[in-house]
């Protein structure tokens, strides 16, 4: 009995050690443990993810035409011009160029863009910048 339980743990033992292992982070680079490198389609796709989602933005962007704010066109095109960084605006560390007027509006949804990883931020101006 003594050697049936000894034997019934070191099954229970190796089926627990091979079932957990093996299991690759989704977005991770096995060889490196660093974030994954995505394709620009890839980045475009979760931009826009993010814009439809998390980052709340259709509630007042939309693509070409001014909805409360202006067109994601109208704003990558003016940031641009103006050699103005996006990434920096989104992350609540420069000030609007594009509709400052209606900023206060905007400030609300800076809390969220705040938050974004470097991929999702990546990600959301790629996005942007592909329509």
């Amino acid at each position: 009995m003594n050697k049936l339980l000894k034997f019934g743990v070191l099954v229970m033992t190796s089926f627990v050690l091979f079932s957990c292992g093996g299991k690759e982070k989704k977005n991770e680079n096995t060889a490196t443990g660093e974030p994954k490198q995505l394709t620009e389609a890839e980045l475009i796709e979760k931009g826009d993810k993010l814009f439809r989602g998390k980052g709340n933005c259709t509630s007042c962007h939309l693509a070409d035409k001014k909805l409360i704010g202006p067109s994601i066109k109208e704003i990558v095109k003016g940031y641009d011009a103006a050699g103005a960084d996006l990434d920096a605006f989104l992350r609540g560390k420069s000030e609007a160029i594009i509709d400052p007027i209606q900023f206060s509006m905007m400030e609300p949804n800076l809390t969220i863009t705040k938050r974004f990883s470097d991929t999702e931020m990546k990600a959301i101006i790629a996005y942007m910048r592909s329509l």
